[in-house]
């Protein structure tokens, strides 16, 4: 007889069995796949492991860094105080009285091989340094990890990848519910109690078992969700089978690059950067050892680019009409121009009202013009009898006539001539040909790009007072130099104009464009100047700089600062003198996480 009973008891039982074995492989397979080296697979985690044998030593000149990786050790030699690469030096490597010369390369270090780097356990080694201006002598010691210990690292490595990907887990736990909904479906339900008696009278035959159904559909179901898990996460050697090894029988670790054993940049848990030094000279990285002094109290106030009302200018038309190009065409915007050079003319439009009015005025002044003549001339035959003041009246009222009707006869057709107001580059064009203006219109606007002012507000008199120097920076960082013209009586908008000429204007600067003013002042206090470039914001809002704290760690160092001269700033708390802070690419510095 079938026990139903005790078959159903051992479903749920052999449903979590399989989840677990599922779950189990999922997690090694997508381990495995995640934690085979050398290959692009997209944006995995970053797993952070050991760093490579390295050692460090420096001195008040030069600053060593020694990176075992393949056999051999590479070298990087920088200036201490700037961090700027040596590649051309003369390097004797000395251990227990043996001594190897460092072969430069093409990336600017150092190449050592000895047999010394073999061994394992810590080695003192000297590095003697000559550089033809300077020389030094410097120590370190290099810790050589032994074949378990470099075993171990790579075992604890591949825990992590278990214990840091939240992704394997929410996988696991997937499979785990569908293993047992499917362990569920596949149970088989309680037979009613007359099925039971049934079964219990029949005879029971001879024949072989047969399996139960019901487990082998189950079996096959665990089967298929292991042969899904095994194609969604191959192991390196199905992941990986159509790519390049190297050499064949070769592994991957032998053809590896030579700076593939240095750790990459990141974070560490205390908030500090490693950067180990082939990502350092990659950036371009810089220092520079910081030193209290006095330096000039500085204002800021806001202002922006005018042009010169004395080199530039507006062209208007005196009287309404159409506008015709010179024979040149009608200028452009970012055309040079002359003072006087024809730019458009103006032809009058007259409407019919207008017209006939002219033509009549014309009449009548023809017909006086007539009247006048005929007067002349009747006066001039009666010279002698009449007095010679008549006839000269009568003459000069001819004349006038006649001026009149020269004056009056083209304005018909006449037209007006525009001409530049002031030699410099065309900034604004209002016109077409064809155009109908009226009088007064600003036609053009010409700008000299060599003579340009600032129009800044100060709402502080006091800050205008005594002033030292003043640059103005734009928002890209440009900086120019201000040489102070004057400062307003009126107030506007409860705050004082000041004006200001840019001794050095930039190719690139444009009427309107909003500036900072930074006013500096006779008054000094006391600070550390740096470059502008080496603070940078953090995520938070928080002003920080790096501290070159050793050869391959940064430390940021939230500052209070101010404004020093467009280039440069003055920090008032947060550096201590003598430290090393980096002054370019502390940009990138900031994006590593």
């Amino acid at each position: 007889m079938k026990s139903y009973a005790s078959d159903a008891g051992r479903g749920p039982a052999v449903n979590v069995l399989i989840a677990l074995v599922l779950l189990a492989f999922m997690t090694l397979a997508a381990a495995s796949s995640r934690a085979h080296e050398g290959h692009d697979h997209g944006a995995p985690a970053v797993i952070v492991t050991a760093a490579a044998p390295r050692l460090e030593a420096s001195s008040e000149s030069f600053e060593l860094v020694g990176i075992v990786h393949g056999g051999a050790m590479r070298v990087f030699l920088d200036r201490f105080a700037s961090n700027e690469p040596v590649t051309s030096a003369t390097i004797d490597v000395t251990v227990d009285g043996v001594t190897a010369r460092a072969e430069p390369q093409p990336d600017g270090s150092f190449l050592v091989e000895a047999p010394w780097l073999a061994r394992t356990g810590p080695v003192d080694v000297v590095f003697a340094i000559d550089t033809g201006e300077a020389g030094d002598l410097l120590i370190g010691t290099l810790d050589l990890p032994s074949a378990a210990t470099a075993a171990e690292a790579a075992h604890v490595s591949a825990i992590s990848v278990l214990l840091r990907s939240p992704v394997l887990w929410a996988i696991g736990l997937g499979l785990l519910l569908v293993g047992l909904g499917l362990g569920r479906a596949l149970t088989p339900r309680s037979q009613p109690a007359e099925v039971i008696d049934r079964e219990a009278t029949a005879p029971v035959a001879q024949a072989a078992p047969e399996p139960n159904p019901k487990l082998k559909r189950r079996v096959g179901a665990a089967v298929l969700l292991l042969l899904s898990a095994t194609a969604a996460f191959p192991g390196p050697a199905r992941a990986h089978g159509d790519e390049d090894h190297g050499p064949a029988g070769q592994p991957p670790a032998m053809v590896a690059s030579p700076a593939a054993g240095a750790d990459s940049p990141r974070r560490l848990s205390d908030g500090s950067l490693f950067v180990p030094k082939p990502t350092q000279r990659l950036l371009t990285i810089r220092t520079q050892q910081v030193r209290t002094g006095e330096a000039s109290r500085t204002a800021a106030i806001s202002g922006r680019v005018i042009a010169n009302p004395s080199a530039g200018g507006r062209v208007q038309a005196a009287q309404g009409g159409r506008i015709e190009p010179p024979d040149a065409g009608l200028p452009a915007i970012g055309q040079r121009v002359l003072r006087g050079q024809v730019l458009a003319t103006v032809t009058p439009v007259i409407t019919t009202l207008e017209r006939g009015g002219v033509r009549e005025q014309l009449a009548q002044i023809d017909s006086s013009i007539g009247l006048a003549e005929q007067r002349v001339t009747r006066l001039s035959q009666l010279q002698g009898s009449v007095p010679q003041r008549e006839i000269e009246e009568a003459r000069r009222e001819l004349d006038g006539l006649r001026q009149r009707r020269r004056a009056l006869g083209p304005s018909l057709a006449e037209r007006e001539v525009v001409r530049a107001s002031a030699s410099g580059v065309i900034s604004v064009a209002n016109v077409v040909t064809g155009q109908l203006i009226e009088g007064g219109e600003v036609l053009f606007e010409i700008v000299d790009p060599a003579k340009l002012w600032v129009e800044a507000i100060a709402y502080d008199p006091a800050a205008i007072v005594d002033i030292r120097s003043a640059v103005a920076t734009t928002a890209d960082g440009e900086t120019l130099p201000l040489e102070l013209i004057g400062r307003s009586l009126t107030l506007r908008q409860q705050a004082v104009p000041v004006l200001f000429r840019i001794t050095r204007p930039s190719p690139t600067l444009t009427v309107g464009t909003p500036v900072s003013v930074i006013l500096q002042e006779a008054r000094t206090e006391t600070g550390i100047a740096l470059p502008a470039a080496s603070i940078v914001s953090t995520i938070s809002g928080e002003d920080v700089v790096f501290e070159h704290v050793s050869a391959e760690r940064f430390l940021p160092r939230p500052v209070r600062y101010r404004p020093l001269d467009g280039e440069r700033v003055v920090v008032q708390a947060g550096v201590d003198a003598g430290t090393r802070i980096v002054i370019d690419s502390a940009d990138l510095l900031g994006q590593i996480r």
